[in-house]
């Protein structure tokens, strides 16, 4: 029996988070199941569930010295290399480990999907394709942590590769296409963000893992890894009997998978499951029969059975069901296993359902209802807005008083590798990193080859040089500061507020758009909600917010301005806003001052901050006398009138306003 090297924590030996280890079990068994997104707070093994599947998957045939990893046994799917070998001869036969592939979130696209020798081209003067990640991914598990955060282009190339199986790649005079055929496994915290629905959508199975809440079970967690920190070697040897029969049931369970029946009462109940809980597409259904196909094989049944079904279900379906920001969570989970119940039938009264417990159970799918409002709003037909009870009408005079900074860009020049490549210019002279753009290089320099020296089979002058100009979408940093005194509407004013930063998140990740909320009152103003993409963060920081007090307006811009600031620091390029929903009534300044007086300087600070500003005037009394408005003249921003508050409608004047829609 072999011992595995302990780089990797036993699969076998965690604890706690049965949930994820199926999903991932269930890949194993079937890649075509298409991978897992794995949701969860930090420090609940995410990681290392998916490091430790390595260690228990059946080792794989390859042709030797493959840079694709090709299956000998597939000649369907090798690679032009391997094609080309074989027709001068037998191809020669290796077996390995298969491998878990790291997709770091600050990949560039280059190192993805692969591009030109560049030692190799200048060199020899040929062109030579240098394989990426997806190249080495093949065959293998690919690992995204924090895939929520993975640039678009990155995210379109995963789409890509994902659908066809095959990575094709045409740039800098390089055609070439490889097999791609990977178990795509993502690992998020929903407090960062949401992920994109079509990458959502690509996900097969998607689990929700929180901490192990009893107590028994958290020491058994710090036992083990304490043990796995002080001798890694032993501690493997420990769970060595527990991986081999864990790695043998996983490989009779694929020897098994071909000859386990599906019968067409299963089939017509996950049919059934699907339209009622009006999933989209075809995905979920072809996803749920292989989910249970997979699972009977690991339970060495040879016939699917709507218990069957009901395991994975949760597993297959979360993700895809259609829910808004404003809808309650266990209402949700509770529509989907009422849908389970009628489509399979209930259970035996003494038998034990599988459902997701407190600790392990798969989450209430919050990315896809991201999706679908957005797939809607995209598409022909605009989603149902959600209203908070109370006015809807909305009507705005707007005086522009400043217009210079436009803040509709989507797409901006990327200051470093990152981004999609889209053209060439000369490099800068004395420039001590520059990213190479070879393709414009080489032909800058050839017409001057015949009148060059040198070893090389293509010399390069310094003046010859290009470098690659890149893209990449940037967002908006929307900042509300929202009055929360006693006066007149301040209930109004953060209901409003609270439903318009939920509507903006729900294309925050489109967009790259981060929200954040201040609210003001009494002495002092409080960060209610530091920006962020994630409507789960907003939603739990926002469920009640206390009103009442004085006005301290001035402390509110500063807070403000203080975290628009951080903003700027954590990503330069993104485009700031502040929202002041207000009726601009002052009467608490700064260290004892007017306080009308001091939210004027503090508005010219926002003024001189250049950043882009909206006043939203809650105020009741004639447009001539409005104290928001002449803290707007002298912010240099926008300002609004509102005579009714609706959250729907605020959201959308800021979204026409910072992304022009």
């Amino acid at each position: 029996m072999t011992i595995r090297p302990a780089h990797n924590y036993p699969f076998a030996a965690i604890v706690g988070q049965e949930t994820l280890k199926t999903a991932l079990l269930l890949n194993a068994i079937d890649p075509r199941v298409g991978g897992v997104l794995v949701r969860g707070e930090k420090g609940t093994a995410k990681s290392t569930a998916v490091r430790a599947l390595a260690d228990v998957l059946p080792d794989i045939d390859v042709v030797d010295e493959c840079r694709f990893s090709c299956d000998p046994a597939d000649p369907g799917s090798w690679c032009p290399e391997c094609r080309e070998r074989r027709e001068s001869g037998t191809l020669p036969k290796a077996t390995r480990q298969v491998r878990v592939i790291d997709l770091p979130v600050s990949a560039t696209e280059d190192r993805l999907i692969g591009t030109l020798d560049l030692e190799h081209a200048l060199k020899h003067g040929t062109r030579i394709f240098q394989p990426g990640l997806l190249a080495e991914a093949n065959r293998a598990i690919l690992y995204v942590d924090e895939v929520n955060l993975l640039d678009d282009h990155l995210v379109d190339t995963l789409l890509d590769a994902a659908a066809m199986g095959v990575n094709v790649v045409q740039r800098e005079g390089v055609a070439f296409a490889h097999p791609a055929r990977f178990i795509l496994i993502g690992s998020m915290n929903p407090e960062e963000g949401d992920v994109r629905p079509q990458l959502l959508d690509r996900f097969g199975l998607c689990v929700d893992v929180t901490g192990v809440r009893d107590p028994e079970r958290r020491v058994e967690i710090v036992r083990r890894r304490r043990a796995f920190e002080e001798d890694a070697t032993q501690f493997a040897r420990d769970w060595v009997d527990s991986q081999e029969e864990l790695r043998m049931q996983l490989k009779h369970a694929r020897l098994r998978l071909p000859s386990v029946e599906l019968p067409d009462d299963v089939l017509l109940a996950i049919a059934k499951l699907c339209a009622q809980l009006g999933v989209d597409g075809h995905r979920a259904d072809l996803v749920l029969a292989r989910a249970a196909s997979a699972f009977a094989a690991y339970e060495s049944r040879p016939t699917v059975t709507l218990e069957d079904v009901r395991h994975v279900a949760p597993f297959a379906l979360a993700h895809r069901l259609k829910r808004t920001p404003f809808d309650d969570h266990s209402e949700g989970e509770q529509r989907m296993h009422s849908s389970i119940s009628s489509a399979l039938g209930e259970s035996d009264p003494g038998e034990k359902r599988d459902e997701p417990d407190a600790e392990t159970g798969n989450g209430d799918g919050l990315a896809a209802a991201l999706a679908a409002l957005t797939e809607a709003r995209e598409g022909d037909g605009a989603p149902e807005k959600a209203v908070l009870p109370g006015p809807v009408d909305f009507t705005a005079s707007l005086d522009r008083a400043r217009r210079s900074i436009s803040g509709r860009r989507q797409e901006t020049v990327a200051a470093d590798s990152r981004g999609r490549y889209t053209r060439a210019e000369p490099a800068k002279t004395g420039a001590t990193t520059v990213d190479v753009a070879l393709d414009a290089t080489i032909r800058a320099a050839a017409p001057y080859q015949a009148s060059r020296e040198g070893e090389m089979a293509i010399k390069i002058e310094p003046q010859d040089v290009h470098r690659k100009v890149r893209k990449r979408r940037v967002g908006a940093s929307i900042l509300f500061c929202v009055d929360a005194s006693g006066s007149m509407g301040a209930d109004s004013r953060m209901e409003a507020a609270k439903s318009a930063i939920l509507e903006l998140l729900v294309d925050a990740y489109q967009r790259r758009d981060r929200v954040g909320l201040v609210s003001f009152r009494g002495d002092e103003a409080h960060t209610v909600l530091a920006p962020t993409a994630s409507v789960e963060l907003a939603q739990l920081k926002m469920r009640s917010l206390p009103t009442g007090g004085a006005t301290p307006l001035a402390h509110g811009m500063l807070r403000a301005l203080d975290l628009i600031e951080s903003e700027r620091k954590r990503d330069t390029e993104t485009i700031p806003w502040l929202v002041l929903v207000t009726d601009g009534r002052a009467n608490v300044g700064l260290n004892g001052g007017l306080g009308s007086e001091d939210a004027r300087a503090v508005a010219a600070k926002v003024r001189a901050s250049k950043i882009h500003a909206v006043v939203l005037d809650t105020g009741a009394g004639t447009r001539g006398s409005s104290g928001a408005k002449e803290i707007a003249k002298a912010a240099g921003a926008e300002y609004v009138r509102l005579t009714r508050l609706s959250g729907g409608d605020i959201a959308e004047s800021i979204r026409g306003r910072v992304h022009g829609t």
